[in-house]
């Protein structure tokens, strides 16, 4: 609906409504409802897609499938507290949507909880992770296909052609 204010110079204030046939408005409410958010692919706890519009963003379990790719089933992420400890740590719940297959390349910005690259997650005080309980170490896209051979817990960012942008590791209770 468009609302115009016309002739308020001369003092006269004449007011048009334009209202689109009802046809286009079925197909726009259609629409809106037939398409998610951009960005948003149903999980709780989404926390954004970090700025990039046109990326969405998952949470899961992430396990090898091929070469240079990894299968993750969505899952609905919490972040919260681990008990008494006031220590933070993301946990994992039940399926939010179909599995994903997801390619990613050398350029990817892969970050692990380990201080050492390509290996599982030690524990307190090993682990490097920021305020939001996501992997800080910088490792390289070979240390991410190491430890893809047992599943990670991980957030993907990736491009609506599955391609991987940023893979953050999670800081599991």
């Amino acid at each position: 609906m468009r609302s115009v204010l016309l002739g308020a110079a001369t003092g006269l204030a004449v007011l048009f409504t334009v209202v689109p046939p009802a046809a286009a408005r079925l197909t726009t409410r259609a629409a809106q409802v037939a398409a998610p958010e951009a960005g948003n692919t149903g999980n709780a706890g989404n926390v954004g897609n970090g700025g990039n519009a046109g990326n969405r963003v998952v949470y899961g379990w992430a396990v090898r499938s091929g070469n240079s790719a990894f299968s993750i089933t969505p899952r609905r992420a919490v972040h919260g507290h681990v008990g008494e400890s006031g220590l933070l740590a993301w946990e994992l719940g039940r399926k939010a949507g179909a599995p994903l297959t997801i390619r990613y390349t050398g350029r990817l910005d892969f970050r692990q909880v380990n201080r050492t690259c390509g290996r599982p997650s030690a524990g307190y005080p090993y682990d490097t992770s920021d305020r939001s309980a996501y992997g800080t170490r910088r490792c390289s896209s070979a240390h991410l296909r190491k430890l893809l051979k047992d599943r990670i817990a991980v957030r993907v960012e990736y491009t609506g052609a599955l391609v991987a942008v940023k893979v953050r590791e999670l800081v599991l209770p």
